[in-house]
């Protein structure tokens, strides 16, 4: 069975030849199913050698499980067929499929075969998109950090000799509600309010962390903190255990914190513990804070401006 175009079997890429035309305007070219019932014979012998001979494809494509279409039969004339194929990898291929052409005579035999193209793996222009994206966002990100934009913000989180101590933005309000259990073991609602003439409650969240310490002992009364407003006037604490009184109990009062938790009296903070509450003071209605200053069993500053 003679085979005029058969290429070497070399460890090379097949590329495609001047045959890569449309074949479907040609004259004498039938397409598709009305090929196969026109030439059953020259089609069945055309897909079964391409079979049983893959080496035409190349190193890449020999050994890979294929799948065959029929594009189509063109008489050559002479009892000749040419029998052109299009074949793709079965294993989740995207993208263009490759194609030949097998000549067949009336009797079956295959006379000729040429490659004409390769498939080519379709270019996942999605996925190339997304990650350009990505890669982008995240320059954009570092560029950001490194550059800190939001330098000029309060710095709400800074480290004593050995605490950590996170200081939230002052949060002021007419007075406060919490519960709270009494020395009877009822759980009651307590309130502090300010005494003094035009002025109002200013509550400031405060966590601290030991991280280093093997233990670090504290007391937190009035000259545990400050709380400075411009013109450098330090606030003390507020005495919440003297200032608080029993209220009636209410559910709808807005200023009710149900997770306001007292930060006063002695403490013992082991390495890795964290002790979170609220330091109370009373200040001049509208006043500008600068900086919060921790005193009790280390030294901080927290500065708002």
């Amino acid at each position: 069975m003679a085979n005029t175009d058969r290429p070497e079997d070399r460890d090379e890429e097949i590329t495609a030849t001047d045959e890569s035309v449309d074949v479907s305007a040609r004259e004498n070219f039938i397409e598709g199913d009305e090929a196969r019932e026109s030439f059953p014979t020259e089609v069945e012998a055309a897909l079964r050698y391409a079979e049983e001979n893959k080496y035409d494809y190349g190193p890449k494509l020999r050994d890979t499980d294929l799948q065959w279409e029929v594009n189509g039969v063109e008489s050559m004339g002479e009892g000749i067929s040419r029998v052109f194929i299009d074949y793709t990898p079965s294993a989740s291929f995207r993208g263009s499929s490759g194609s030949e052409y097998i000549d067949v005579d009336s009797s079956g035999a295959v006379l000729a075969r040429r490659q004409i193209s390769v498939p080519k793996q379709a270019v996942p222009v999605v996925l190339i998109a997304l990650t350009v994206i990505s890669l982008v966002s995240l320059a954009v990100v570092e560029v950001l950090l490194w550059a800190n934009p939001f330098e000029g913000g309060p710095d709400l989180y800074v480290a004593g000799r050995t605490l950590w101590i996170r200081a939230e933005l002052p949060n002021h309000q007419p007075y406060v509600v919490y519960e709270a259990p009494s020395s009877a073991g009822t759980v009651n609602q307590w309130a502090i309010k300010p005494e003094g003439q035009g002025t109002e409650i200013v509550i400031v969240e405060t966590v601290l962390t030991n991280q280093t310490s093997g233990a670090v002992r504290m007391v937190i009364d009035r000259e545990a903190a400050e709380l400075r407003i411009k013109g450098s006037i330090a606030l003390k604490p507020v005495n919440v255990i003297d200032r608080s009184y029993v209220v009636e109990t209410t559910t709808n009062d807005r200023y009710l914190n149900p997770d306001f938790r007292l930060m006063w009296g002695g403490f013992t903070l082991n390495q890795g513990e964290e002790l979170r509450g609220h330091i109370v003071f009373e200040a001049p209605i509208g006043s500008e804070f600068t900086d919060f200053r921790w005193l009790a069993g280390d030294t901080a500053v927290v500065r708002y401006q």
